[in-house]
Order: structure tokens, then sequence, then C-alpha cells
């Protein structure tokens, strides 16, 4: 009679065990390959409490606004936000669009504690990595991604 509960018992735990690897497998390759290095980057030095002004110069690194005030600007418009928004949570990939071979937007929420701001990057492959070229970020979805204002009421493209 032992062996009788021991097989449905070995037969639960393998396919619990086989659907979270499975589940696991998914969440890591869709996380891995949504966002190149050097945003993901900029979004773990901040989860570490590295702060905005941090993650945003990092970000402006090697690309066009490297040495711009654009980063500075948008430092301040994080901190005036946060009193309001709260602390970062996480961030969230919304989609890319493939502008060139050598250039794409990549579009994301990052959240916070009471709410979300939108954001998006320029990227353009250099002879080393993906660079920053232009981000920009509002609390508006609309305004980082204007086909959601022409999508009206139906909610479709």
């Amino acid at each position: 009679m032992k062996i009788g509960l021991f097989a449905p018992r070995a037969l639960f735990a393998t396919t619990v065990l086989t659907m979270c690897s499975l589940l696991a497998l998914g969440a890591s390759a869709a996380g891995s390959s949504s966002l190149p290095a050097i945003i993901e980057t900029g979004f773990l030095s901040l989860a570490k409490g590295g702060g905005f002004d941090a993650i945003l110069n990092g970000w402006q690194r090697g690309g066009l606004m490297e040495g711009s005030n654009k980063a500075a600007v948008q430092g301040g418009y994080f901190r005036n936000l946060s009193a309001t928004l709260g602390n970062y949570r996480s961030h969230d990939f919304i989609q890319n669009k493939t502008i060139s071979s050598r250039s794409q937007v990549i579009y994301l929420s990052i959240n916070f504690e009471r709410g979300v701001v939108y954001g998006r990057f320029l990227l353009y492959q250099s002879e080393k990595d993906w660079v920053v070229q232009n981000m920009d970020f509002s609390e508006r979805p609309e305004a980082i991604m204007p086909w959601l204002a022409a999508q009206g009421e139906s909610g479709t493209q």
C-alpha cells in the first residue's frame, strides 16, 4: 500500500516542479531580452538605492546626450514627482520599435508606490554597445506613446 500512495505524490511533485521551472524560464527569457543592458543596468542601480541622478547620467553616457543638461533637468522632474509617487518599485517593458538596423525606440513604464511614469528611449547601436540618444518621461502615457491618443475609446490601433 505504501508504494501505491508514493507514486501519485511523486507524480504530483514532479508536475509542480516542471511547471515552476517552465514559468521561471519564460519569465527570465522575457525579462532579459526586452531591455538593452544600458537601460537594465540603470534600473538595477536604482533598485539598490542609486537615485535618479546617477542612472540618468549613466544613461546619457556614450550617446548623443553626453555633456548635455537633459539628465539634470529630468533628475529634477523625478525628484519633484517622488514626493507624490513615492519610492521606485519596478519597471515594465512595453514595446520596442526598430527604426533602422542600428536604431530602435524602447517604451517602458516605471512603477512607483502610488503611480507610474512612462518612458521612451531612442537607442543607437554603436561599435561597442547600445547607447541612449534621447530619453523622455511623462506621467501621461499618450505623451510618450502618441498612438494611444489616436486610438480613441476603441483601444485598437
